[in-house]
């Protein structure tokens, strides 16, 4: 009887689940399908892109409190106590919110114990640490603690917390590739990241795709478990209304998540003009990316890794392929062999004018690089005023 109702429990959940895995799908489909008339062109200035990140994080938030104001007053009716529907719904934020805390205060840790992250030791290595120095003096903030991520992958990533103060990693597998000048463009990059408090913006809008999905999570289980109305003649009902709110909270999970990879990718731009403008060269960092891009482009093994990989691609300077996850644990074909390229500013050209998929940019946290390379062009003419 027991290992009878625990299957058949199972049973329900799991064609729940399929349900709303299914609408999920469908509303990724149509964003798909959508995306020539959602993506939108690189940002023409600063002040344009200031204004589509203030307006994409006002949409969220707003979005995100209907959605749980309106699941609100839809549980009301389902349990007919808005007390019990005011506190399931602010136990999925609590919950959410403690969840990301603790990742933000404990992940620069792994992240360091992952990528065997350890201080400049070699003289190379400390030139980079007086690059580092030199763009952080710039952008007028503390000098983030300099980390050399022993992963063959050529990246850069920022993070931190206030337990760990802030770090800038740069990877093994770029130290070798890229020449000084570059590399301290990619620097300002990622200072540019902790200037302008990226992790706290996109954690902080983290907050809602994910507290939206264990909304959905809790709704289901009650649903399934019988929590719906009180009366005995509305409880069927009740039950069924707690499921299909689930299954829709669950596919507007998915759709916000999209919502914050948007505001991710408006924030890279944000960190190129930092180093365009504290190098004074947006160039340098042009050449930086068309040269991970012709690293990656070369490299078979390394997009084969890629799709495979799902650790946390957000981090990095540059998104070896449109997915919101993936990323780290990589090999490059030549690992320690600097991939000599003629002239690195054909190759920036070239770029530029290459058409990018919105279908593949709508899933991504990383804008494509042509359209980077030509917002910094957008840039440049707009820094040729101030110098």
């Amino acid at each position: 009887m027991i290992i009878g109702g625990i299957l058949g429990f199972m049973l329900v959940y799991w064609w729940v689940m399929v349900i709303g895995s299914l609408v999920g799908g469908v509303i990724v489909a149509i964003l798909t399908l959508s995306a020539p008339k959602i993506v939108s062109r690189e940002p023409e200035s600063l002040s344009s892109l200031r204004a589509s990140m203030i307006i994409s994080a006002i949409s969220i938030i707003l979005a995100g409190l209907g959605v749980f104001i309106g699941t609100a007053e839809i549980l009301s009716y389902a349990f007919g106590l808005p007390l019990i529907a005011d506190s399931i719904v602010m136990g999925a934020v609590i919950l959410t919110a403690l969840i990301i805390i603790f990742q933000w205060l404990f992940s620069p840790y792994l992240i360091n114990l992952m990528y065997k992250a350890h201080p400049p030791k070699t003289q190379e290595e400390i030139d980079i640490q007086k690059s580092l120095e030199n763009v952080a003096k710039k952008s007028n903030i503390k000098v983030p603690k300099l980390r050399i991520a022993e992963v063959n992958i050529p990246n850069a990533f920022s993070y931190g917390s206030p337990l760990t103060g802030n770090f800038v990693a740069v990877t093994r597998g770029i130290i070798n590739i890229m020449p000084q000048d570059e590399l301290e463009a990619v620097l300002g990059h990622e200072v540019g990241h902790l200037r302008h408090r990226d992790v706290t913006f996109i954690l902080a809008l983290s907050l809602i795709p994910l507290a939206v999905y264990y909304l959905g999570q809790i709704l289901i289980w009650n649903g399934i478990l019988g929590g719906g109305s009180s009366g005995e003649r509305n409880q069927v009902s009740g039950n069924v209304l707690l499921l299909i709110v689930g299954i829709v909270l669950i596919a507007a999970g998915v759709l916000f998540r999209f919502l914050v990879a948007h505001f991710n990718r408006l924030r890279e731009y944000y960190a190129d003009a930092n180093s365009a403008i504290v190098t004074r060269d947006p160039k340098k960092l042009q050449r930086a990316l068309a040269r991970l891009e012709v690293m990656y482009d070369s490299s078979a093994r390394l997009r084969r890794q890629a799709k495979n990989s799902s650790t946390a691609q957000m981090l990095f300077i540059i998104a070896p392929l449109v997915e919101i996850q993936g990323g780290f644990f990589f090999s490059i074909d030549s690992p320690h062999t600097r991939i000599h390229i003629d002239d690195i500013d054909d190759v920036v050209e070239e770029l530029k004018n290459k058409e990018t998929d919105p279908r593949e940019e709508i899933i991504a946290t990383h804008p494509p690089t042509p359209k980077r390379l030509r917002f910094l062009d957008n840039l440049a003419r707009k820094l040729e005023y101030l110098y």
